[in-house]
């Protein structure tokens, strides 16, 4: 079982409070996935020539300790790209001026338990596992701003209970997908 919910903020005014509206309703989808939550959110676009790269280090042994600013220290004197990060407990949102291929691949060659969750102009992705209130928590998701978002909870019923499961999952530049329910012949399908 899962819950998906799906928030567009149309009034300019409301987009400061995004998150404050939106956890009530994650929340109240617990029943529905106490295992795991994740959140997309779509703030104010990037210039074209900057990129958000979200990153995940709990499948890491560092798990919250990773040091978010060496990586970022790294990727502007091995790279040569400007970057500013922004850590939340254990994800950061890293933002390049330039092109973010070179920077994922450095983090992957680098650091290759790290989880690159999205990328994008305006995305930032968070998920983890954990009651939709204790993710909520964790990465203050009332202080979300933003014009829309997509979150999801899960009951993992038929795989792991790991952050690389839960949802949403991207799948391009600002671009996110999330999805109830499962394929019972997969390999018929292929």
């Amino acid at each position: 079982m899962c819950g998906i919910v799906g928030l567009l903020v149309k009034k300019p005014e409301l987009r400061d409070r995004l998150g404050d509206l939106m956890v009530p309703m994650l929340i109240g989808m617990t029943e529905r996935g106490p295992d795991s939550a994740g959140l997309a959110v779509f703030t104010d676009s990037l210039g074209e020539s900057s990129r958000k790269i979200s990153i995940y280090s709990g499948l890491t042994e560092e798990g919250a300790d990773f040091n978010w600013n060496a990586l970022g220290h790294g990727v502007q004197t091995h790279l040569g790209i400007e970057v500013e990060v922004r850590a939340k407990g254990n994800h950061a949102v890293i933002t390049v001026k330039g092109d973010a291929e070179p920077v994922k691949h450095w983090v992957k060659e680098l650091h290759p338990k790290l989880h690159l969750l999205s990328t994008g102009r305006s995305i930032e992705l968070y998920k983890d596992i954990g009651t939709p209130a204790e993710v909520a928590d964790r990465y203050d998701f009332t202080q979300l701003k933003g014009s829309h978002l997509v979150g999801h909870t899960r009951m993992a019923t038929e795989s792991a209970v790991t952050p690389d499961r839960a949802h949403p999952f991207t799948a391009g530049e600002d671009f996110c997908l999330v999805h109830n329910g499962s394929l019972s012949n997969p390999n018929g399908i292929r």
